[in-house]
């Protein structure tokens, strides 16, 4: 009798290892690694002079504690800056600063087996204009073709980086029903919230590699599974590794 066969969940680690350490910044993005992670998503923005940073909210309120917005103050500026998210821990990361999109590359860099998804952010994107965004950051990343994607809920960014670079791109929706089937490109990824799925599985049959977010509970991710998508995103990397130790695909 043939055997079922498995589909052993990819697991990418959202901005880091998030639940245990605060997002987007250097010591949560290595613990990811060390619990096994091999796939990392992280958000880009501009400091008011153009100084790539990690960071995913529009405002620094949650995550330092500060007024104001990355691109309102200067990369000199926000290094005065500690991203704390106090409220989750409580001040036990106090000293952790906003890390540089170049820091992060020498990491990357160090662990050629580690691929990243770098989400270009929506108010960057309508701050500095696509040429700024791009003319800055692209370069960075000279050589790391295999090594990164990018990704955004920016459809004509992803569209410029796709027709003029080799980098693989990702459309990042909240609800299936925001894709554009018109396009007249074919992103290689798509994120979607698992919210925002459609019922109906036929509709997941696209050629875009599908990755949901955020998958935080096994349940969640063997109910994707059963769908046939295997990328899931997720703060809770170590606890999702260890709960999935290495399906084998069996024929």
């Amino acid at each position: 009798m043939q055997q079922p066969i498995f589909i052993a969940p990819v697991f990418i680690a959202h901005r880091g290892y998030s639940a245990a350490y605060p997002e987007n910044t250097l010591v949560a993005l290595d613990a990811a690694r060390k619990a096994g992670a091999k796939y990392l998503e992280v958000d880009i923005q501009l400091s008011a002079d153009h100084v790539p940073v990690l960071f995913h909210d529009r405002d620094l309120t949650r995550l330092c504690q500060q007024m104001g917005a990355i691109h309102e103050y200067t990369y000199s500026q926000l290094q005065a800056f500690n991203v704390t998210d106090s409220e989750k821990f409580s001040g036990k990361f106090d000293g952790n600063k906003i890390t540089s999109l170049q820091n992060f590359i020498d990491f990357l860099k160090q662990y050629p087996e580690l691929h990243a998804f770098i989400e270009l952010k929506r108010l960057m994107i309508d701050t500095f204009g696509e040429e700024l965004v791009l003319r800055t950051i692209l370069p960075m990343f000279e050589g790391m073709n295999s090594q990164v994607s990018f990704i955004s809920y920016n459809q004509a960014i992803l569209k410029t980086i796709h027709e003029s670079t080799e980098y693989k791109t990702g459309i990042v929706v909240d609800h299936w029903n925001e894709r554009d089937e018109n396009l007249s490109w074919e992103a290689e990824w798509l994120f979607c919230s698992y919210e925002g799925l459609p019922e109906n599985n036929d509709e997941l049959n696209i050629d875009a590699t599908i990755a949901i977010f955020e998958v935080g509970n096994t349940g969640l991710a063997k109910h994707l599974l059963a769908k046939g998508i295997r990328y899931l995103e997720t703060f809770r990397i170590k606890e999702m590794l260890e709960a999935f130790p290495g399906e084998k695909h069996n024929a």
